[in-house]
Protein backbone atom coordinates (compact mmCIF):
# COMPACT_ATOMS: atom_id res chain seq x y z
CA UNK A 1 0.00 0.00 0.00
CA UNK A 2 1.50 3.30 -0.54
CA UNK A 3 2.25 6.17 1.77
CA UNK A 4 -1.20 8.12 0.62
CA UNK A 5 -3.10 5.37 0.96
CA UNK A 6 -1.77 4.64 4.34
CA UNK A 7 -2.45 8.29 5.36
CA UNK A 8 -5.98 7.92 4.83
CA UNK A 9 -7.12 4.19 6.24
CA UNK A 10 -7.34 4.52 9.89
CA UNK A 11 -7.51 2.19 12.59
CA UNK A 12 -11.09 1.87 14.10
CA UNK A 13 -11.75 1.82 18.03
CA UNK A 14 -11.13 -1.44 19.79
CA UNK A 15 -9.09 -2.89 16.44
CA UNK A 16 -5.60 -4.42 16.69
CA UNK A 17 -3.23 -3.02 15.53
CA UNK A 18 1.03 -4.12 16.50
CA UNK A 19 -0.20 -5.92 19.15
CA UNK A 20 -2.04 -2.90 20.59
CA UNK A 21 -5.41 -2.28 20.59
CA UNK A 22 -6.67 1.29 19.72
CA UNK A 23 -8.49 3.20 22.47
CA UNK A 24 -11.30 5.64 21.10
CA UNK A 25 -9.58 9.44 21.79
CA UNK A 26 -11.47 11.26 24.37
CA UNK A 27 -11.83 15.07 24.59
CA UNK A 28 -11.99 16.33 28.35
CA UNK A 29 -16.03 17.50 28.96
CA UNK A 30 -16.57 20.96 29.77
CA UNK A 31 -16.76 22.20 32.63
CA UNK A 32 -19.85 20.84 35.69
CA UNK A 33 -21.90 24.07 34.46
CA UNK A 34 -23.32 23.81 38.18
CA UNK A 35 -19.54 24.01 39.98
CA UNK A 36 -19.06 26.90 36.77
CA UNK A 37 -22.17 28.93 37.80
CA UNK A 38 -21.40 29.07 41.46
CA UNK A 39 -17.99 30.34 40.61
CA UNK A 40 -18.93 32.87 38.61
CA UNK A 41 -21.86 34.28 40.80
CA UNK A 42 -19.45 33.69 44.02
CA UNK A 43 -16.89 36.09 41.67
CA UNK A 44 -19.31 38.83 40.50
CA UNK A 45 -20.87 39.03 44.33
CA UNK A 46 -16.99 39.43 45.21
CA UNK A 47 -16.56 42.64 42.30
CA UNK A 48 -19.89 44.30 44.10
CA UNK A 49 -19.21 43.71 47.38
CA UNK A 50 -15.14 44.57 47.73
CA UNK A 51 -16.47 48.50 45.80
CA UNK A 52 -19.21 48.64 48.36
CA UNK A 53 -17.38 47.84 50.91
CA UNK A 54 -13.38 49.42 49.82
CA UNK A 55 -14.37 52.43 48.33
CA UNK A 56 -14.24 54.61 51.55
CA UNK A 57 -11.06 53.32 53.08
CA UNK A 58 -9.05 53.56 49.40
CA UNK A 59 -10.40 57.48 49.32
CA UNK A 60 -8.62 57.86 52.49
CA UNK A 61 -5.66 55.46 51.94
CA UNK A 62 -4.33 56.31 48.16
CA UNK A 63 -6.69 59.53 46.96
CA UNK A 64 -9.32 57.27 44.71
CA UNK A 65 -12.32 55.35 45.49
CA UNK A 66 -11.53 53.09 42.09
CA UNK A 67 -7.96 52.05 43.31
CA UNK A 68 -8.64 48.65 45.33
CA UNK A 69 -11.52 47.60 43.52
CA UNK A 70 -9.67 48.86 40.00
CA UNK A 71 -7.24 45.82 41.14
CA UNK A 72 -9.24 43.77 41.71
CA UNK A 73 -10.83 43.94 38.72
CA UNK A 74 -7.88 42.45 37.63
CA UNK A 75 -7.12 39.79 39.82
CA UNK A 76 -10.29 37.52 39.62
CA UNK A 77 -10.44 37.50 35.68
CA UNK A 78 -6.56 36.31 36.50
CA UNK A 79 -7.78 33.81 39.26
CA UNK A 80 -10.61 32.37 36.55
CA UNK A 81 -8.12 31.96 33.74
CA UNK A 82 -5.75 30.45 36.29
CA UNK A 83 -8.61 27.88 37.15
CA UNK A 84 -9.07 27.22 33.65
CA UNK A 85 -5.71 26.31 32.71
CA UNK A 86 -5.73 23.72 35.88
CA UNK A 87 -8.67 22.33 35.10
CA UNK A 88 -7.04 21.25 30.83
CA UNK A 89 -4.28 19.14 32.79
CA UNK A 90 -4.70 15.88 33.16
CA UNK A 91 -4.70 14.59 37.36
CA UNK A 92 -2.18 11.95 35.72
CA UNK A 93 0.33 15.18 35.13
CA UNK A 94 -0.70 16.35 38.85
CA UNK A 95 0.18 13.12 40.44
CA UNK A 96 3.92 13.19 38.34
CA UNK A 97 4.26 16.61 39.65
CA UNK A 98 3.38 16.16 43.62
CA UNK A 99 6.69 15.63 45.09
CA UNK A 100 8.48 18.30 42.67
CA UNK A 101 5.99 20.76 43.97
CA UNK A 102 5.87 19.68 47.68
CA UNK A 103 9.82 20.42 47.54
CA UNK A 104 8.99 23.91 45.86
CA UNK A 105 6.21 24.84 48.50
CA UNK A 106 8.86 23.97 51.29
CA UNK A 107 11.36 25.91 50.10
CA UNK A 108 9.21 29.14 49.40
CA UNK A 109 8.06 28.49 53.45
CA UNK A 110 11.62 28.93 54.30
CA UNK A 111 12.61 31.78 52.25
CA UNK A 112 9.62 33.88 52.94
CA UNK A 113 10.66 33.67 57.00
CA UNK A 114 14.34 34.93 56.03
CA UNK A 115 13.31 37.13 52.85
CA UNK A 116 9.42 37.81 53.66
CA UNK A 117 8.02 41.53 53.96
CA UNK A 118 7.15 41.59 58.12
CA UNK A 119 3.51 42.89 58.30
CA UNK A 120 1.72 43.08 61.95
CA UNK A 121 5.21 40.99 63.49
CA UNK A 122 4.68 38.32 61.23
CA UNK A 123 6.11 37.47 58.23
CA UNK A 124 4.03 35.35 55.72
CA UNK A 125 4.49 37.28 52.50
CA UNK A 126 6.78 38.10 49.56
CA UNK A 127 6.66 41.50 48.64
CA UNK A 128 7.25 41.72 44.83
CA UNK A 129 6.58 45.05 42.80
CA UNK A 130 4.20 46.24 45.38
CA UNK A 131 2.38 43.34 45.21
CA UNK A 132 2.36 40.49 48.62
CA UNK A 133 2.01 37.04 47.57
CA UNK A 134 1.31 34.33 50.38
CA UNK A 135 3.13 31.18 49.79
CA UNK A 136 0.68 29.27 52.43
CA UNK A 137 -1.67 29.82 49.30
CA UNK A 138 0.13 27.55 47.12
CA UNK A 139 0.83 25.75 50.22
CA UNK A 140 -2.60 23.96 50.63
CA UNK A 141 -3.17 22.21 47.05
CA UNK A 142 -0.18 21.23 46.90
CA UNK A 143 -0.31 19.20 50.37
CA UNK A 144 -3.58 18.11 49.20
CA UNK A 145 -1.58 16.54 45.82
CA UNK A 146 0.97 14.69 47.92
CA UNK A 147 -1.54 13.02 50.40
CA UNK A 148 -3.18 11.77 47.40
CA UNK A 149 0.06 10.58 45.69
CA UNK A 150 0.93 8.98 48.56
CA UNK A 151 -2.17 6.88 50.07
CA UNK A 152 -2.95 6.24 46.38
CA UNK A 153 0.56 4.78 45.41
CA UNK A 154 1.60 2.75 48.35
CA UNK A 155 -2.45 1.65 50.02
CA UNK A 156 -0.91 -1.48 51.43
CA UNK A 157 1.72 0.56 53.40
CA UNK A 158 -1.38 2.48 55.37
CA UNK A 159 -2.00 -0.73 57.24
CA UNK A 160 1.07 -0.11 59.69
CA UNK A 161 1.99 3.54 61.30
CA UNK A 162 5.81 3.22 60.74
CA UNK A 163 5.22 3.07 56.88
CA UNK A 164 1.87 4.70 56.45
CA UNK A 165 0.76 7.69 58.70
CA UNK A 166 4.62 8.34 59.85
CA UNK A 167 5.83 9.64 56.46
CA UNK A 168 2.78 11.39 55.69
CA UNK A 169 2.43 13.06 59.46
CA UNK A 170 6.43 14.08 58.98
CA UNK A 171 5.90 16.14 55.58
CA UNK A 172 2.74 17.99 57.44
CA UNK A 173 4.83 18.33 60.68
CA UNK A 174 7.42 19.65 59.21
CA UNK A 175 4.66 22.52 56.88
CA UNK A 176 3.00 23.03 60.21
CA UNK A 177 6.54 24.28 62.08
CA UNK A 178 7.04 26.52 59.10
CA UNK A 179 3.99 28.03 59.49
CA UNK A 180 4.00 28.55 63.61
CA UNK A 181 7.21 30.44 63.18
CA UNK A 182 5.81 33.22 60.61
CA UNK A 183 3.37 32.89 62.85
CA UNK A 184 0.36 31.78 61.13
CA UNK A 185 -1.31 29.54 63.80
CA UNK A 186 -4.78 29.55 61.49
CA UNK A 187 -3.73 28.55 58.41
CA UNK A 188 -1.12 25.29 60.48
CA UNK A 189 -4.68 24.02 62.15
CA UNK A 190 -6.84 24.41 58.97
CA UNK A 191 -3.95 21.88 56.76
CA UNK A 192 -4.06 19.37 60.06
CA UNK A 193 -7.94 19.33 59.89
CA UNK A 194 -7.72 19.09 55.90
CA UNK A 195 -4.86 15.71 56.28
CA UNK A 196 -6.70 14.12 59.17
CA UNK A 197 -10.37 14.29 56.66
CA UNK A 198 -7.80 12.70 53.66
CA UNK A 199 -6.27 10.34 55.82
CA UNK A 200 -9.53 9.44 57.27
CA UNK A 201 -11.23 8.73 53.44
CA UNK A 202 -8.09 7.72 52.06
CA UNK A 203 -7.75 4.42 54.44
CA UNK A 204 -5.22 4.89 57.44
CA UNK A 205 -6.75 2.58 60.70
CA UNK A 206 -8.38 4.25 62.83
CA UNK A 207 -6.11 3.53 65.67
CA UNK A 208 -3.33 5.45 64.14
CA UNK A 209 -5.54 8.73 63.89
CA UNK A 210 -7.08 7.92 67.62
CA UNK A 211 -3.57 7.58 68.77
CA UNK A 212 -1.89 10.69 67.22
CA UNK A 213 -5.07 12.77 67.56
CA UNK A 214 -4.25 12.04 71.85
CA UNK A 215 -0.75 13.24 71.17
CA UNK A 216 -1.18 15.96 69.23
CA UNK A 217 -4.24 17.77 71.31
CA UNK A 218 -1.77 18.62 74.75
CA UNK A 219 0.75 20.00 71.82
CA UNK A 220 -2.04 22.11 70.09
CA UNK A 221 -3.34 23.57 73.15
CA UNK A 222 0.53 24.22 74.33
CA UNK A 223 0.70 26.42 71.32
CA UNK A 224 -2.38 27.88 71.83
CA UNK A 225 -1.75 29.25 75.08
CA UNK A 226 2.23 30.37 73.90
CA UNK A 227 1.22 33.45 72.76
CA UNK A 228 -0.99 36.17 74.42
CA UNK A 229 -2.98 37.13 71.35
CA UNK A 230 -4.16 33.52 70.63
CA UNK A 231 -5.55 33.59 74.45
CA UNK A 232 -6.95 37.34 73.99
CA UNK A 233 -9.11 36.14 70.55
CA UNK A 234 -10.14 33.37 72.75
CA UNK A 235 -11.47 35.11 75.42
CA UNK A 236 -12.64 37.64 73.10
CA UNK A 237 -14.74 34.94 71.11
CA UNK A 238 -16.32 33.65 74.79
CA UNK A 239 -17.13 37.27 75.59
CA UNK A 240 -16.57 40.17 72.74
CA UNK A 241 -18.31 42.70 75.27
CA UNK A 242 -16.10 42.26 78.03
CA UNK A 243 -13.93 44.48 76.32
CA UNK A 244 -15.65 46.20 73.14
CA UNK A 245 -12.98 48.49 72.59
CA UNK A 246 -10.11 45.91 72.81
CA UNK A 247 -9.84 42.42 72.14
CA UNK A 248 -13.24 42.27 71.24
CA UNK A 249 -13.56 45.07 68.88
CA UNK A 250 -13.62 43.12 65.86
CA UNK A 251 -16.29 40.61 66.61
CA UNK A 252 -19.03 43.17 68.87
CA UNK A 253 -18.28 45.57 64.86
CA UNK A 254 -19.11 42.52 63.00
CA UNK A 255 -22.26 41.33 65.00
CA UNK A 256 -23.45 44.93 65.02
CA UNK A 257 -23.22 44.67 60.91
CA UNK A 258 -24.91 41.57 60.80
CA UNK A 259 -27.51 42.78 63.61
CA UNK A 260 -28.40 46.36 61.27
CA UNK A 261 -29.22 43.90 58.54
CA UNK A 262 -32.03 42.18 59.74
CA UNK A 263 -33.88 40.23 57.15
CA UNK A 264 -33.54 42.15 53.41
CA UNK A 265 -30.67 44.79 54.75
CA UNK A 266 -29.96 48.27 54.42
CA UNK A 267 -29.05 48.16 50.56
CA UNK A 268 -26.32 47.80 48.58
CA UNK A 269 -23.37 50.38 49.67
CA UNK A 270 -25.94 51.27 52.44
CA UNK A 271 -24.15 50.14 54.87
CA UNK A 272 -22.66 52.14 58.16
CA UNK A 273 -20.26 49.48 59.69
CA UNK A 274 -17.73 49.84 56.43
CA UNK A 275 -16.72 53.41 56.91
CA UNK A 276 -13.89 52.80 59.22
CA UNK A 277 -15.88 51.41 62.31
CA UNK A 278 -15.19 47.46 61.18
CA UNK A 279 -11.62 46.89 60.66
CA UNK A 280 -10.65 45.15 57.20
CA UNK A 281 -14.53 45.17 55.90
CA UNK A 282 -13.27 44.29 52.67
CA UNK A 283 -10.79 41.13 53.73
CA UNK A 284 -11.44 39.41 56.52
CA UNK A 285 -14.82 41.13 57.42
CA UNK A 286 -16.47 40.68 54.20
CA UNK A 287 -19.10 38.73 55.44
CA UNK A 288 -20.50 41.32 57.46
CA UNK A 289 -20.58 43.99 55.19
CA UNK A 290 -22.57 41.65 52.88
CA UNK A 291 -25.07 40.46 56.22
CA UNK A 292 -25.35 44.76 56.93
CA UNK A 293 -26.53 45.40 52.98
CA UNK A 294 -28.24 42.33 51.75
CA UNK A 295 -29.37 41.08 55.44
CA UNK A 296 -30.02 37.20 56.36
CA UNK A 297 -31.61 36.55 53.00
CA UNK A 298 -28.57 37.78 51.29
CA UNK A 299 -26.03 35.74 53.57
CA UNK A 300 -28.00 32.51 53.11
CA UNK A 301 -28.17 32.77 49.65
CA UNK A 302 -24.37 33.49 49.93
CA UNK A 303 -24.23 29.94 52.36
CA UNK A 304 -26.20 28.17 49.57
CA UNK A 305 -24.40 29.12 46.51
CA UNK A 306 -20.95 27.92 48.43
CA UNK A 307 -23.10 24.80 49.63
CA UNK A 308 -23.76 24.00 45.83
CA UNK A 309 -20.05 24.10 45.07
CA UNK A 310 -18.73 22.39 47.73
CA UNK A 311 -21.45 19.52 47.08
CA UNK A 312 -20.78 18.87 43.56
CA UNK A 313 -17.02 18.73 44.11
CA UNK A 314 -17.86 16.29 46.68
CA UNK A 315 -20.00 14.32 43.63
CA UNK A 316 -16.69 14.57 41.47
CA UNK A 317 -15.19 13.39 44.22
CA UNK A 318 -17.32 10.28 44.35
CA UNK A 319 -17.65 9.29 40.86
CA UNK A 320 -13.48 9.65 40.24
CA UNK A 321 -12.49 6.42 39.24
CA UNK A 322 -9.47 6.00 40.96
CA UNK A 323 -8.26 6.72 44.40
CA UNK A 324 -5.59 9.74 43.84
CA UNK A 325 -8.53 11.60 41.71
CA UNK A 326 -11.33 10.89 44.46
CA UNK A 327 -8.89 12.26 47.02
CA UNK A 328 -7.62 15.29 44.99
CA UNK A 329 -11.19 16.69 44.74
CA UNK A 330 -12.51 15.83 48.54
CA UNK A 331 -8.92 17.82 49.77
CA UNK A 332 -10.24 20.38 47.69
CA UNK A 333 -13.50 20.68 48.55
CA UNK A 334 -12.45 20.02 52.40
CA UNK A 335 -10.38 22.74 52.14
CA UNK A 336 -12.38 25.17 50.52
CA UNK A 337 -15.56 24.38 53.14
CA UNK A 338 -13.68 24.86 56.14
CA UNK A 339 -11.95 28.33 55.23
CA UNK A 340 -15.66 29.37 54.40
CA UNK A 341 -17.14 28.18 57.86
CA UNK A 342 -13.94 29.51 59.50
CA UNK A 343 -14.08 33.26 57.91
CA UNK A 344 -18.53 33.10 58.62
CA UNK A 345 -17.74 31.23 62.08
CA UNK A 346 -15.96 33.86 63.02
CA UNK A 347 -17.86 36.92 61.68
CA UNK A 348 -21.23 35.92 63.38
CA UNK A 349 -18.99 35.48 66.26
CA UNK A 350 -19.61 31.66 66.75
CA UNK A 351 -15.73 30.72 66.39
CA UNK A 352 -12.77 32.57 67.14
CA UNK A 353 -11.74 35.45 65.28
CA UNK A 354 -9.09 34.56 62.82
CA UNK A 355 -7.75 36.43 59.69
CA UNK A 356 -9.10 33.88 57.11
CA UNK A 357 -10.28 35.00 54.07
CA UNK A 358 -13.78 34.47 52.73
CA UNK A 359 -13.28 31.58 49.64
CA UNK A 360 -13.79 33.79 46.17
CA UNK A 361 -15.12 36.80 48.01
CA UNK A 362 -12.70 38.47 50.36
CA UNK A 363 -10.01 40.71 48.62
CA UNK A 364 -6.61 38.92 48.27
CA UNK A 365 -5.06 38.02 45.11
CA UNK A 366 -2.90 34.93 46.93
CA UNK A 367 -5.77 33.53 48.67
CA UNK A 368 -7.94 33.90 45.49
CA UNK A 369 -5.36 32.27 43.18
CA UNK A 370 -5.28 29.25 45.77
CA UNK A 371 -9.12 28.89 45.56
CA UNK A 372 -8.70 28.85 42.08
CA UNK A 373 -6.02 26.21 42.12
CA UNK A 374 -8.53 24.24 44.31
CA UNK A 375 -11.57 24.16 42.10
CA UNK A 376 -9.67 23.93 39.19
CA UNK A 377 -8.08 20.54 40.45
CA UNK A 378 -11.74 19.74 41.23
CA UNK A 379 -12.22 20.12 37.26
CA UNK A 380 -9.64 18.84 36.18
CA UNK A 381 -10.95 15.03 37.45
CA UNK A 382 -14.44 16.23 36.50
CA UNK A 383 -14.10 16.78 33.00
CA UNK A 384 -11.90 13.06 32.42
CA UNK A 385 -14.80 11.25 34.44
CA UNK A 386 -15.60 8.33 31.99
CA UNK A 387 -19.18 9.26 30.24
CA UNK A 388 -20.96 6.57 32.02
CA UNK A 389 -19.52 8.01 35.17
CA UNK A 390 -20.71 11.94 34.05
CA UNK A 391 -24.19 10.97 33.15
CA UNK A 392 -24.29 9.22 36.55
CA UNK A 393 -23.18 12.54 38.82
CA UNK A 394 -25.45 14.38 36.78
CA UNK A 395 -28.46 12.35 37.33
Amino acid sequence: MSAAARSVVRPAPGMRLGGRVVREARRPAPPDPVMAGCVLLLSLLSLVMVASASMSISEVRYGSAWRIIGHWAVYVPLGLLLMWQVSRIEASWWRAAAMPLLGLSLALLVLVLVLGAEINGARRWFSVFGLTIQPVELVKPVIVLYMAHYMASFPERLKRFSTGLAPMLTVLGVVVLLLLLQPDFGNAALLVAACLCLWFIGGVPMRHLGLMLLAALPLGLVILLAEPYRVRRMLSFLDPWADPLGSGYQLVQSMLAFGAGGLTGAGLGQGVQKLFYLPEPFTDFIGAVLGEEFGLAGTLLLIAVFATLIWRMMRVARAAPDAFSRLVATGAAVLLAATFCINMGAAMGIMPTKGMPLPFVSYGGSALFGDCLLVGLAFSVQRRLPRNMRRERAA
